[in-house]
């Protein structure tokens, strides 16, 4: 194996996120001016990036869609980016989900999605913002808003069913939410930090 040096970035940059297919992987870069979407071959090369105006916390590949949620920068609202990976150098549309330059806007930090079944909806979990939005990913649509009011970092969705698992790092405990309505049915008793990332089995 050898080391491949990825460009030469103006900025420090940090890794916020990976995924990768049969054909190449995916990578998410956050650093002071904004974010950058890169794709690299399998041997290691880049083939494609694009430059985001916003700050990526996370990429989640679906199918042909990157999903990749962003926070604000001094210049920029909160929202998620997302690309079809099935074009040659796409770029996103942009679903814009918070404003915290807006009079009543508060910061969201959009940090995870989880993709529906049918892969037509995705969940954006809002770790500051203590809520979940639902995206219709064919439209590029806000749908609906849960008010979960307690910070989530994670979502995991329970197989046929409406239920999720959301984990959070600040009360490092897990939560059962209703994906209907957004209720909060039960959290963990616990004492232990727990990892953001789990597993759910069918």
């Amino acid at each position: 194996m050898s080391l491949e040096l990825l460009g030469a970035p103006a900025a420090k940059a940090s890794c916020v996120g990976l995924a990768a297919n049969a054909e190449a992987i995916y990578t998410a870069w956050e650093h002071t001016a904004g974010g950058t979407v890169m794709e690299l071959g399998t041997a290691g090369t880049i083939t494609w990036q694009y430059d985001i105006a916003g700050i990526p916390t996370n990429i989640l590949l679906v199918e042909d869609r990157l999903i990749v949620p962003f926070t604000n920068t001094a210049f920029t609202s909160e929202g998620i980016a997302l690309f079809d990976i099935s074009k040659n150098r796409p770029s996103p549309a942009v679903v814009t989900i918070q404003c915290p330059s807006c009079p009543s806007g508060l910061s969201a930090y959009p940090c995870h999605a989880a993709v529906a079944a049918d892969n037509k909806t995705a969940y954006i979990v809002n770790e500051d913002g203590a809520s979940v939005f639902v995206i219709d990913l064919e439209t590029a649509q806000v749908i609906d808003r849960l008010t979960i009011g307690r910070s989530l970092s994670r979502l995991y969705l329970l197989p046929d069913s409406h239920l999720a698992i959301g984990t959070s790092n600040l009360f490092a405990d897990l939560s059962l939410i209703d994906l209907t309505g957004g209720p909060l049915l039960a959290i963990t008793n616990t004492k232990r930090q727990l990892l953001s990332t789990i597993a759910i089995l069918p």
